[in-house]
């Protein structure tokens, strides 16, 4: 009440009811159609990714369609390549270490004086994922063709914008005008090219990160070499975490063989992550993403949160177009305010 002890009233006009209505009904629709948000954006990744060779082989004269088929056809040549000579040994490797597991974990306890882990139960925990595996087989199989339709809708969509990527452009910008239109089309062409960026940084950083690591562990004479590589080259997408997570498995696999020699792999790991953080990742990575450690951490939790492993792995490109256009925006104030 004031000072005449009137009755302090609070007015909602209809148009702010209104737009919270819209905006509750804007919010649950986002998250009904959460699965197609997803796949266009792994879409416009892709896309981000593959369109400069694309335009390089337009630029010389080579049809489009023909230069989208080129790329894509080499694309699936170089994965069934790298998968024809990764999968069998690290099929024979990975089944190796499973069966090995109880006997890698005694070797473990033998150095652990308080808090040792119980090999019975861990057989159990293996045996019980087997079984389970093999009682829902009917839900992995769907789960399995599921991500294979996915797949395929991410190939399909990425196929066709590439093929109308200045159409889709222009489609996107057409509701705008003049310079807004100008400015549309800039910022769509800013978050293609930070996207292309951090997709080949990121593939680099992880493909060299790998194969260091093989050499390291396979020049150490620690067994499992490719699953470990592997794991490390796949966890490298997830900066900051990802490199300590994927330590930990060669940390106990050297373990079992001494002291001196999980010594050996953390000497190792250390000298690879310090390698990437001073010359890989101030080349390319810091320059598109440019966050801090802490930001990065955030932005992973909450895409975890959200979404898994899956949203962890998006968060950062995300967040690298979230920055793009608060960027945008803000330059455009700058220079309207002048």
């Amino acid at each position: 009440m004031d000072k005449n002890n009137t009755p302090l009233r609070i007015e909602i006009s209809y148009k702010t009811i209104v737009f919270i209505a819209l905006f509750g009904i804007g919010l649950w629709l986002l998250i009904q159609i959460k699965s197609i948000i997803i796949l266009v954006f792994l879409g416009l990744i892709l896309i981000s990714a593959l369109l400069k060779p694309v335009e390089w082989l337009s630029a010389r004269k080579v049809p489009r369609p023909l230069a989208v088929l080129i790329i894509y056809i080499s694309l699936i040549a170089i994965i069934s390549f790298v998968i024809g000579i990764i999968i069998p040994p690290l099929v024979s490797q990975t089944s190796q270490f499973v069966s090995d597991l109880p006997k890698i974990i005694s070797s473990i306890n033998d150095f652990i004086v308080f808090n040792k882990i119980p090999v019975d139960d861990v057989s159990k925990v293996i045996s019980g994922q087997i079984n389970q595996v093999a009682s829902n087989a009917v839900y992995i199989s769907t789960a399995i063709f599921s991500s294979i339709f996915f797949l395929l809708m991410l190939i399909v969509l990425s196929f066709y914008l590439l093929l109308d990527w200045k159409t889709f452009v222009k489609l996107i910008s057409s509701p705008f005008s003049g310079r807004q239109e100008t400015r549309v089309v800039d910022l769509i062409s800013k978050i293609e090219r930070g996207l292309g960026v951090w997709v080949r940084g990121q593939l680099t950083l992880s493909l060299l990160v790998g194969v260091l690591t093989y050499i390291g562990l396979t020049i150490l004479g620690i067994p499992f070499a490719i699953p470990l590589a592997l794991v490390a080259g796949i966890m490298e997408i997830i900066p900051i975490i990802g490199p300590i997570v994927s330590a930990v498995p060669a940390l106990l696999v050297g373990l079992t063989i001494s002291p001196v020699m999980s010594l050996a792999v953390i000497a190792l790991f250390f000298i690879i992550q310090q390698l990437e953080n001073h010359l890989i990742v101030p080349m390319v990575m810091s320059k598109v993403v440019g966050l801090q450690p802490a930001a990065v951490i955030i932005a992973l939790l909450i895409g975890a949160k959200l979404d898994g492993i899956g949203g962890a792995f998006l968060a950062i490109p995300v967040v690298l177009v979230i920055k793009i256009i608060i960027k945008d925006f803000i330059a455009e104030g700058k220079i309207e305010n002048k």
